[in-house]
């Protein structure tokens, strides 16, 4: 088996969030499943497929200080997650699932497709962000608003999620 290592599109999304929230809490941060995620075997995303790839990370909800802090930001870094994900924008298909406060979004089900479903799904300091295949070879930037760093990409990638 080859040595762990993130997927591509995962360490792009790491980047730019760490890019936008330079100041940000990384205490529940993490990419690589500890001894709990490993006895699931390949059933979490956080363990090392069979060529070395983790598809899996997950992001502190504390974004930094001030208006960043205690979840307000990280739900809406989630929820446009969700919002590229079903958007069919180029790349969007690296996204598998993502878990947040309790609730799960995915295209598993047609009939709830990139919908928020309650449940007991946990993360809940974190935001957990599942990657398809498509994620290793896939390093474009993530057109999400919330992290981009001037008005005009702002303006640009909101229009693109709304399909506009």
């Amino acid at each position: 088996m080859s040595m762990a290592k993130l997927v591509p599109a995962g360490v792009q999304l790491r980047r730019q969030i760490d890019a936008r929230f330079p100041g940000r809490d990384r205490r529940s941060d993490g990419w690589i499943g500890d001894a709990a995620h490993a006895a699931r075997g390949s059933a979490s995303d956080h363990n090392p497929d069979k060529n070395g790839w983790v598809h899996a990370i997950d992001i502190d909800e504390n974004m930094g200080k001030g208006r960043w802090r205690n979840g307000r930001t990280a739900w809406r870094l989630a929820n446009e997650l969700r919002l590229y994900a079903r958007s069919g924008l180029p790349g969007s298909d690296r996204i598998k699932y993502v878990v947040y406060e309790g609730k799960l979004t995915s295209g598993t089900y047609r009939d709830k497709w990139w919908m928020w479903r309650s449940g007991n799904w946990g993360h809940y300091q974190h935001i957990h962000v599942s990657f398809t295949e498509k994620a290793q070879s896939d390093e474009r930037l993530f057109p999400l608003p919330v992290l981009a760093k001037d008005r005009r990409l702002k303006k640009h990638w909101l229009a693109q999620l709304r399909g506009k």
